[in-house]
């Protein structure tokens, strides 16, 4: 039997997400069931990245086992079973990182971070080129918010494009290139964040956990190589130990911004002074 989940006319907006147990992906009768079944993990549990990311029917058995224990089987489940692809679940999970990373991250840096604090689009020593100015031959630079919002304008623009994906419910195997270039262009919003807007930076993760979302999604399916993301591991606690497996940044560490050396991929370390 198909789930329907909607707001009845006169409902207060307290009511309109009463999610208290996840449903099972084939339950969602919707042409965008991993849309849907994506939102309601997050509103179940926004902190808990590592199911939000984890594709339905591999590492989330045990959620939907739960949530289906009181109305199915175990064999019903099975029969009703839904093959996610990959890629999809790559777009959709992309789709929603750009869709979230509005509020509550950017709300807050457009307090802070303006053209006069921040002329230049930098995480430490690195500087960005904004691809909204010239081409790639000889791209411009932007001050830090404009460069924010441009990628996030442009990584919107593709992921709604027709050309580049032409249906959601199949991801030709030519645009899968475009996850790696999306998930690297999107990291700098958060690398910009922690190193010269720390405080806006925890604080919007305590809400949202989304650097933390964007970290599990790149390490478990390889999307941005470990050179580049430049927010220092040790700067992310493993939330285990507090939050069954999550992850969320270990605020108050003095970490220093990311240098050039320290990026290179062979440091030459025989010489001492």
């Amino acid at each position: 039997m198909a789930l329907v989940q909607r707001p009845l006319r006169g409902s207060r907006i307290s009511t309109f997400y009463p999610v208290k147990n996840l449903p099972s992906l084939s339950s969602l009768d919707s042409a965008f069931q991993l849309q849907e079944y994506i939102s309601l993990l997050i509103r179940l549990d926004v902190h808990d990245v590592d199911a939000i990311v984890s594709i339905p029917g591999r590492a989330g058995k045990q959620k939907e086992k739960e949530s289906n224990k009181e109305g199915e089987s175990a064999d019903d489940t099975k029969d009703k079973a839904v093959n996610v692809d990959e890629a999809c679940w790559k777009y959709e999970q992309l789709r929603r990182l750009a869709q979230d990373l509005s509020h509550p991250l950017i709300t807050m840096l457009q307090q802070v971070c303006t053209r006069t604090t921040c002329p230049k689009m930098k995480a430490g020593e690195w500087l960005y080129l904004c691809v909204a100015h010239g081409n790639d031959v000889a791209m411009e630079q932007c001050c830090a918010i404009d460069y924010i919002l441009h990628t996030l304008d442009s990584a919107t623009a593709l992921l709604n494009s027709p050309r580049a994906f032409p249906s959601r419910l199949q991801i030709p195997p030519a645009s899968h290139r475009h996850f790696t270039s999306l998930a690297r262009r999107l990291g700098r919003i958060f690398a910009h964040a922690y190193f010269h807007h720390r405080e806006e930076f925890e604080q919007a993760e305590a809400e949202s956990s989304l650097y933390a979302r964007f970290l599990a999604l790149t390490e478990k399916f390889d999307l941005v190589p470990a050179d580049f993301l430049v927010i220092p591991p040790r700067a992310v606690a493993s939330s285990s130990e507090e939050r069954s497996g999550s992850m969320v940044p270990a605020v108050g560490l003095d970490v220093p911004p990311p240098t050039l050396l320290g990026a290179s991929l062979h440091v030459d370390t025989s010489s001492s002074s």
